[in-house]
């Protein structure tokens, strides 16, 4: 379990430790006004968490590469298109068009999109 996930089970044991504790020391009608009022905005706050994780992850700037020249390497790497850094956002949409010749001798070559 990663230490986000953690540190929400931690807060939410808390917050209902400390609302049980408050409620206990409240008369029935008192606990019942504030079980209500807890109760819708905890709801409203599930609702924007679902529609937030409805919405998938975020993504990137979008990217257009087109009329790009030839690139030649001889041991390394030649790039006509796009490598777009390794991460864990996806890019937004990506366009690639009329690149030129990539050619690597005992490397990598790339005259389109790559993600690395």
């Amino acid at each position: 379990m990663n230490r986000g996930r953690r540190a929400v089970l931690m807060w939410t044991g808390l917050a209902v430790a400390v609302l049980a504790g408050v409620l206990s020391f409240l008369s029935w009608d008192r606990a019942d006004q504030v079980a209500g009022v807890v109760s819708a905005v905890v709801g409203v706050a599930a609702l924007g968490v679902g529609v937030y994780g409805a919405l998938g992850p975020p993504r990137g700037p979008d990217v257009q590469v087109s009329a790009t020249g030839r690139a030649v390497s001889r041991g390394g790497e030649a790039n006509t298109g796009f490598v777009a850094p390794a991460s864990t956002t996806a890019p937004g949409s990506v366009s690639v068009s009329g690149t030129g010749d990539a050619e690597a001798d005992g490397g990598s070559a790339n005259s389109g999109f790559r993600q690395g």
